[in-house]
């Protein structure tokens, strides 16, 4: 594929799996181009040790690399609209592997390694094997050498209700400080 973006790389994942790899071409309008290759992980340790029936509330992430061309001059305007692009994506990803109530909560910046990055963070709900848990996701769009790096992903935070044999399961199995750290990792340090 002619100008195809590079993939992003990620810091070492010890226990995580790459599910998915694609390169799609986002928008075209005239000579403006608008590519993204994007890789997905799913957090294979976790889905080893809750065995349910469905795919279940495992945490994933996913860091897309997007590139503009011609190129275009970065400003705060262009990050905005990616952002918002970006987002309406987030939450179409997150309804496709089951969680619902999604529900945008605040935004703020963060230092990454090379600039600044703009966060979305979600509420969510998802359910498996009747427990239902609530869940946070996650979005960063930072603007590096003329690209774009768009990382995020969800979790589940917290059992709210349903089956206790289950349920007990998946308490001793969510650790929401450590996955959101280990999310906020990846944000900082993807090239």
């Amino acid at each position: 594929m002619v100008d195809s973006p590079a993939v992003p790389t990620l810091p070492p994942l010890e226990g995580w799996v790459r599910v998915d790899e694609s390169t799609d071409r986002l928008f075209q309008f005239g000579l403006v181009t608008v590519r993204a290759r994007t890789v997905v992980y799913e957090d294979e340790t976790l889905r080893t040790r809750v065995a349910t029936s469905d795919d279940g509330p495992w945490r994933f992430l996913f860091a897309s690399r997007l590139v503009i061309r011609p190129r275009t001059p970065m400003s705060k305007a262009l990050t905005q609209l990616v952002l918002s692009n970006a987002t309406s994506g987030l939450e179409s990803r997150l309804r496709t592997r089951g969680f619902s109530n999604i529900r945008r909560t605040g935004s703020r910046t963060l230092a990454v390694e090379g600039g600044e990055a703009e966060v979305v963070r979600y509420d969510a709900a998802v359910e498996t094997d009747g427990v239902e848990l609530a869940a946070d996701a996650y979005l960063a769009v930072t603007p590096v050498d003329g690209e774009f790096l768009l990382t995020g992903g969800a979790y589940p935070r917290e059992v709210v209700d349903g089956d206790e044999k289950t349920a007990a399961v998946l308490r001793e199995a969510i650790d929401p400080e450590r996955f959101r750290e280990e999310l906020f990792e990846v944000i900082r340090r993807v090239e």
